[in-house]
């Protein structure tokens, strides 16, 4: 797997997981190889392959920049589908630039409030994630507080934080 030259902001698009694609599932196996692709888990590298393939969902989408495969998101919603609001759960392979996250992460939120109403996102970030933590605040989010000791990573009890972005309902 191979990462886009760095010389400027790559274009951003993104196409569903198919888990009838051997290439879909080779891809996605294939991030979860590093330690620190928390995707919808703690400890991604401990995990047999059933269980990280049931981490991919219908949500579950591969995100490209510049026509590579960079990472894996997912929106959720959060209470009624007509609430505005939805959970993020975004992930960039260990190669791509720390610069990349906000952009791919604007990215993300740009298409789906082309198509929706967002008034609230959440995203939750492990504790012990300092690449995703890091990530977080660099987008800007605004960190709302962790809830303490909700996941065990490397057998040591961690929590999870919460960040977000809220924008006005529309009129």
């Amino acid at each position: 797997m191979t990462t886009p030259a760095d010389t400027g902001p790559p274009h951003w698009s993104a196409r569903p997981y198919d888990p009838e694609r051997a290439a879909d599932r080779e891809t996605a196996l294939a991030f979860f190889t590093e330690p620190d692709f928390h995707f919808r888990t703690a400890q991604p590298d401990t995990r047999a392959e059933w269980e990280l393939l049931g981490l991919l969902d219908d949500g579950t989408r591969i995100l490209l920049a510049d026509s590579v495969p960079v990472g894996l998101y997912a929106v959720e919603d959060m209470g009624s589908e007509h609430g505005s609001h939805v959970q993020l759960d975004l992930r960039l392979h260990d190669r791509a630039p720390g610069h990349w996250w906000p952009a791919a992460y604007r990215a993300v939120l740009d298409g789906l409030r082309w198509r929706r109403e967002l008034v609230r996102v959440t995203v939750r970030m492990g504790e012990h994630d300092a690449r995703g933590l890091a990530a977080a605040r660099a987008a800007g989010l605004t960190e709302e507080g962790t809830l303490a000791h909700v996941t065990l990573h490397d057998g040591k009890p961690c929590g999870t934080v919460f960040f977000s972005q809220i924008w006005a309902p529309a009129s």
